[in-house]
Order: structure tokens, then C-alpha cells, then sequence
């Protein structure tokens, strides 16, 4: 016979098993093009991987808050003209990304980390499921 306290334990490790990962800020196969915001250097914009890892950003640029232009790396991000809203973007390793699209996501437990667009691989469309 089970006791109560080996249910509770059983389902807790069910429950747990079904909450969605917290460090997924974009759909599967695609990055995310947000900010940091640093206490001792103002906010800069950054590319980063779905698990929230820093692919590249800007911390050295004289406008490192605007997303649009190149990163460390070897990273570029282009935008549509007079906007700061990314069409495509190149990680240093040559992958191209586009068809990105709005949103609203942080990494970590503070409003430091924020993901604002996501990008598809290689231009393909993701629908986000």
C-alpha cells in the first residue's frame, strides 16, 4: 500500500514534468533579438539562442541600444528602413534568419533579459507551435 506522502511525491514529479521550459523565448528553430540592461552601462540590444544563451550583441557599439546593425561575432541584424523593426538577421557562423515577428518574452527571473522579435531559420515561417 502507498502512503500519502509517496502520492504527493508522485504527483509533484508529474506536475512538474508538464510545465513548459522557462528559458524557451522563441519557437523551436528560431533566435530572438531583444536588449540586456546593465546597472553600470545602460541597456544593450543582443541575439540570442532559444535556450536564452547570448549568440552576440552590442555592448561596444556607440548606439548599443538600436537593434538594427552589426554585433560582435560577426552577427548583423537588418531592419526594415527608418524602424527598428528587424526583416533579417546573420549570426556569425553565415545562418540567415527572417520572417521575424513580435514579441514579448524575458529570460530570467527580472525584466533585465527581454526578447522582442524572433527570427525563423533561414526565412522559413514558423507558426510558434
Amino acid at each position: 500500500m502507498i502512503n500519502n506522502l509517496a502520492i504527493h511525491v508522485i504527483t509533484l514529479a508529474v506536475g512538474l514534468g508538464a510545465l513548459p521550459s522557462a528559458l524557451s523565448v522563441c519557437p523551436d528553430r528560431q533566435i530572438g533579438i531583444g536588449h540586456d540592461f546593465s546597472l553600470a552601462g545602460g541597456a544593450y540590444s543582443v541575439i540570442r539562442a532559444n535556450n536564452c544563451g547570448i549568440i552576440a550583441d552590442r555592448s561596444a557599439a556607440v548606439d548599443k541600444d538600436n537593434i538594427c546593425g552589426s554585433y560582435n561575432h560577426g552577427a548583423t541584424v537588418q531592419c526594415n528602413a527608418g524602424t527598428q523593426i528587424p526583416n533579417t538577421a546573420q549570426t556569425g557562423d553565415g545562418t540567415n534568419w527572417g520572417n521575424c515577428h513580435s514579441t514579448n518574452e524575458s529570460c530570467g527571473v527580472t525584466d533585465v533579459q527581454n526578447v522582442h522579435f524572433c527570427c525563423s531559420r533561414n526565412g522559413l515561417f514558423s507558426s510558434g507551435e
